[in-house]
């Protein structure tokens, strides 16, 4: 009896252990962003499941998960940025020959309602990724970079150079997509990487170009800080030209001076004319005259220490003072040419 009891029990236990492993083989978890595609012993039926919880039959069904969320596959010659541990940029040859490196990235996602379909043609994405889309690209790739130059106008690795490259390198897999359950969404060509030797060219021819530049613009600044002397010595022309010309039209003006020059002490020699009329001053600076109180016999000289001015004889001068006089008494008048100058200083 006792035998009995405990082998229901061992068999109860058994079934238990039995049935939770076979609710826990049932059940399946679809992720987000992915669709479930059904199997039964390995073949696809046809049947798919959105993200979510489902039970399948234990040992006779399972589901494969596809992702149907833009995927990102990229080719690059940096280790470890692509889907490769090592470099997996797409190598092509220009028309010089030159070998260039370009990095690839491509943006596809899967169709969802296609999904099954996808799995019994690629089984999974690395596959798709591997058997169509690397090929592809590089077959374009090599076709069209063999007409493009490494450098000068057209060059390889110019901004419209790689929107040509990235054009059609996306027909052509739009092309190859047409009859699959793929659907792209963009191709960027990532980088253009030329041979070191090239690169230090450019560099070099870059550099130069900056230095011209830099000379350029000095000579640029040389040039306008000239022009801008010039302008100015043509202003102070300018000025002198108009005051000239006023104290010609003004007499007054000069007269002023005049005065302002008695005060300060400068000697005069006014000219009659020969007739008393028209008489022209000629203002002398004192220091030619300082240190002396003789009178000595002199030509008047045509320098800058004298200054011919415009004005009647209105006064006499005695070292520096002046006082009133008629045009009769107390004037000194001025010699012909080459007559000997009475000079007074204070």
């Amino acid at each position: 009896m006792v035998d009995r009891q405990q082998v229901t029990a061992s068999l109860v236990a058994v079934l238990l252990v039995v049935g939770l492993i076979g609710a826990g083989l049932a059940y399946n978890q679809v992720p987000e962003g992915h669709e479930g595609v059904v199997k039964e012993f390995g073949a696809v039926t046809g049947d798919t499941r959105d993200s979510g919880a489902h039970l399948v039959i234990p040992v006779v069904e399972q589901i494969q998960n596809v992702e149907i969320r833009p995927r990102t596959y990229t080719m690059s010659n940096t280790q470890g940025e692509g889907q490769r541990n090592e470099a997996d940029a797409i190598t092509v040859k220009t028309v010089n020959g030159s070998s260039v490196d370009i990095d690839v990235t491509v943006r596809y996602r899967i169709d969802s309602d296609a999904a099954d379909t996808f799995v019994e043609d690629w089984n999974d994405e690395d596959q798709l990724e591997r058997r169509l889309i690397r090929p592809t690209i590089r077959s374009v790739l090599r076709d069209e970079a063999s007409s493009l130059q490494t450098t000068g106008d057209g060059a390889i690795y110019k901004t419209e150079s790689r929107q040509r490259l990235g054009r059609i390198t996306a027909t052509a897999l739009d092309e190859s997509f047409e009859q699959e359950p793929v659907i792209l969404e963009e191709v960027q060509i990532r980088n253009v990487d030329l041979p070191d030797s090239i690169d230090q060219a450019l560099d070099e021819k870059e550099e130069a170009k900056q230095r011209v530049q830099v000379e350029q613009e000095r000579v640029k600044q040389e040039r306008a800080r000239a022009e801008q002397k010039r302008v100015q010595a043509q202003a102070e022309a300018d000025v002198i030209e108009i005051e000239g010309q006023a104290l010609r039209e003004n007499p007054i003006v000069l007269r002023q001076q005049y005065i302002s020059a008695l005060q300060g002490g400068s000697v005069f020699v006014v000219g009659s004319g020969g007739n008393g009329s028209g008489n022209t001053p000629i203002i002398l600076d004192p220091q030619m005259t300082a240190g002396s109180n003789e009178t000595t016999n002199t030509s008047v000289p045509t320098t800058n220490a004298t200054r011919s001015v415009s004005a009647e004889p209105p006064a006499a001068v005695l070292s520096g003072v002046s006082q009133p006089v008629s045009p009769t008494r107390g004037a000194v008048d001025a010699p012909a040419v080459n007559e000997p100058v009475a000079r007074h200083s204070d």
